[in-house]
């Protein structure tokens, strides 16, 4: 038999998991970021099963599920650049000069960096 959940109460779910990764992120909670995914996964069979039910009522809510998706992405494309930047200048690498730029800046001088965990 199948589930008549509503594409509105997915959605709902769905809202508060991204602002929970968003959390998680800017936090880099890695666990929480874990747990997202593993929550954004279930959503998105039980999306994908509710898909015939979806209404025009459900545009203004997809919007705002999409808007956070996609802050949440600009959040992990910006800490990826900025541990590409620190390994860059704890191996000595020139980073880029911007993410996805070719041409390569001057080597800085050397210098020692401690990080922890």
């Amino acid at each position: 038999m199948e589930s008549l959940e509503s594409v509105s109460v997915i959605l709902d779910e769905l809202e508060g998991v991204l602002r929970e990764e968003h959390k998680a992120l800017r936090t880099l909670d890695h666990e929480g970021i874990e747990r997202a995914a593993e929550a954004k996964l279930a959503l998105d069979a039980r999306l994908r099963a509710a898909d015939s039910r979806k209404t025009a009522a459900d545009i203004p809510q997809l919007k705002r599920v999409r808007r956070l998706a996609l802050d949440n992405q600009l959040l992990t494309v910006h800490a990826r650049a900025c541990l590409q930047g620190i390994i860059a200048m704890v191996t000595g690498e020139a980073p880029a000069t911007y993410p996805g730029g070719t041409h390569r800046r001057a080597p800085t001088a050397p210098f020692r960096l401690s990080v922890r965990v």
